[in-house]
């Protein structure tokens, strides 16, 4: 009887849940939410560990839409598996050489990783636990487009907006506020297409 590999240990738990696996890398669509689990492999001395990595395929869908000389870019959230078992310490944790070693990974996906997945649901949860929604520093977030993007989603195109009103750090880097820069001209521009607001809404 062939030895169990991390790869076959992972897809006969991530198959029936719907995972696709293409090399390294199983892909889940759950609702607007794509969720990939990574085993990585040390280029050093061989050994494994698990990555997880969770979006949203829509909110990337309107960044590439979003006019800009530059590539606004879009920093998915990550998670090591060993960061979630207490167990672990907070220590880094590697597989190599050890018989138990894919039922363990397995098991620590099954335990750790499905959970963590369904921590962030919601735009709203996206927006705070991805995005670091009411935190300042504007002009530096490497994930600004993605959280503006996430408020526009929600209808809080005025929040998107207000959150230019920041001043500019003298050590800004330049392309950094490029960026931004577009992406405050693109939430400009869906408020105008909004219009102005209904003074009669909601009356009888």
């Amino acid at each position: 009887m062939s030895r169990l590999s991390y790869t076959r240990a992972l897809d006969n738990l991530l198959f029936p849940l719907g995972f696709e696996r293409q090399k390294n890398m199983w892909t889940r669509i759950s609702g607007d939410i794509r969720e990939r689990v990574n085993l990585q492999k040390s280029w050093v001395d061989g050994s494994v560990t698990v990555n997880l990595w969770a979006d949203s395929v829509e909110t990337l869908r309107i960044i590439e839409t979003i006019p800009c000389k530059h590539e606004l870019g879009f920093f998915t959230f990550g998670q090591r598996i060993s960061g979630l078992v207490a167990e672990f310490g907070g220590l880094d944790r590697w597989w190599k050489n050890n018989p138990d070693g894919p039922r363990e990974v397995a098991s620590l996906v099954e335990t750790y990783a499905l959970p963590w997945f369904c921590n962030v649901i919601t735009l709203e949860d996206q927006a705070r636990h991805w995005y670091g929604r009411g935190y300042t520093g504007t002009w530096g977030k490497p994930n600004l487009a993605a959280q503006v993007v996430t408020l526009y989603r929600l209808g809080e195109l005025d929040e998107a907006l207000s959150m230019f009103d920041e001043a500019i750090p003298r050590m800004a880097n330049p392309v950094m506020v490029e960026k931004a820069r577009c992406i405050q001209r693109w939430v400009e521009d869906q408020i105008r297409q909004r219009g102005p607001p209904n003074e009669k809404a909601g009356s009888l």
